[in-house]
């Protein structure tokens, strides 16, 4: 495997360029190919992405003080409180 050195000419990258995938992980930054997906999601995960999109939009229609009134809530969950937020509004077929 070749080591990376400033990928992109930059300290690092993450992300797709081309066929190339740029990580990071436990023993420092690699590339490796690009495989795509074969299988196609079923119609329930594309209905759960849609519920989970809409409940993503609802959050950004969201004041910064609405915001911070889940942040404050879900302290002491242990969650943040866009994914309480997201939990608590996501529609359930």
């Amino acid at each position: 495997m070749v080591k990376v050195i400033n990928p992109l000419f930059s300290n690092s990258a993450r992300g797709r360029v081309g066929g190339l995938v740029f990580q990071t992980g436990t023993y420092g930054a690699y590339v490796r190919g690009h495989v795509p997906q074969h299988k196609k999601p079923s119609a329930a995960q594309l209905q759960q992405n849609y519920f989970f999109g809409v409940a993503a939009d609802a959050w950004r229609m969201l004041t910064d003080e609405q915001k911070e009134e889940w942040i404050v809530k879900a302290y002491s969950t242990g969650m943040t409180g866009y994914n309480l937020f997201i939990k608590e509004n996501i529609q359930h077929p």
